[in-house]
């Protein structure tokens, strides 16, 4: 491939912005990596890790701390040096300016999940996996717009992955757990409730997490553990997910496990109202809003599960589409 072939990708990580941005730009870099493209990531140093850890091919990392802030100088001279074909982002705190700037190096796409402003406006190419993903109101005639879960962005494991009989609840609060859900839900866990695995992410100090893993030596009917490699084969064993209304979501969503969500950012409590709305899931709403009894209620009448609605090889189906319109821009 030539040189205005290769695609940037810009995103970050952090405790108080999370891990899905990372998850899901981690899915669509495998996705055009399945399709021969190569991708270089602009990432801050919490992205960074968490990218090496998954293990993407045919990537190359560049490290810019604060990506949208003070470096983003940094970001346009590098995108401006490499002169990429393609540039996707992935944080809501890209500026217009900044947007502005990009989109005159290369092409630019964003992925979207909340449309906090008319950001359909400032790209090329807009990406929205959601199942509501029309609800936001994008104004066609501007962008191409990839709306919907046939373009869910999930991780390489779960392309071809079969979900199995288990007996476990899977709990995952998220990367960072930002908002402190895990210790709460292992003190409400009953001894009599069904037994769980419950999930710590990345982002959480290993402080935090064993000392909270202490708190649950003897509890026979719960274990916990952090940032599992195998967290996929474990989703794919468990007998219905817990989690937020996220990335996470689209997964368990995909291998049709019965699910229940709630959600820890504002721009998750949409999504957890449609997987309710569409009978995929049970949504017990905002943290902070419900506690012990409304857990334990769904716990114990777990809901069905969801008929098909997520396509697992979303990625790959982004990355071709995306990967399209640059063709289009160069002919």
């Amino acid at each position: 491939m030539n040189r205005r072939t290769e695609v940037s990708v810009l995103t970050h990580a952090g405790p108080s912005i999370g891990g899905g941005h990372v998850s899901r730009c981690s899915a669509l870099a495998s996705g055009f990596a399945a399709l021969g493209a190569s991708v270089r990531f602009l990432v801050n140093g919490a992205a960074a890790e968490m990218l090496m850890r998954a293990g993407t091919g045919n990537t190359s990392l560049t490290v810019i701390e604060d990506p949208f802030g003070v470096g983003a100088r940094q970001v346009i001279d590098e995108v401006s040096a490499r002169v990429a074909g393609l540039c996707v982002v992935d944080g809501y705190d890209a500026t217009p300016g900044f947007l502005r700037e990009l989109r005159g190096l290369c092409r630019l796409a964003l992925v979207d999940d909340c449309r906090t402003r008319p950001v359909e406006l400032e790209c090329d190419v807009l990406l929205n996996y959601s199942l509501n993903a029309e609800s936001p109101g994008y104004n066609r005639g501007h962008a191409e717009l990839l709306l919907g879960p046939q373009y869910a962005l999930l991780r390489r494991d779960f392309w071809d992955l079969s979900p199995e009989e288990g007996t476990d609840l899977l709990v995952i609060p998220g990367a960072s757990d930002m908002l402190n859900t895990l210790p709460r839900m292992v003190e409400w866990w009953g001894s009599d409730w069904p037994p769980a695995q419950m999930v710590s992410g990345p982002l959480v100090p290993l402080s935090v997490f064993e000392a909270l893993q202490k708190t649950a030596v003897d509890r026979c009917n719960l274990s916990l553990v952090r940032d599992p490699d195998d967290l996929p084969a474990r989703m794919a064993r468990a007998r219905a997910v817990i989690c937020t209304s996220s990335v996470t979501s689209y997964e368990a969503l995909a291998l049709r496990k019965p699910l229940i969500v709630f959600q820890t950012a504002d721009n998750q409590v949409e999504g957890g109202r449609e997987i309710e709305r569409r009978g995929l899931g049970a949504n017990l709403g905002e943290w902070g809003s419900w506690g012990r009894e409304e857990l334990m209620a769904v716990v114990q009448s777990l809901p069905s599960a969801p008929s098909p609605s997520v396509c697992p090889h979303g990625a790959r189906n982004a990355a071709a589409a995306l990967l399209r319109a640059l063709q289009s821009r160069e002919s």
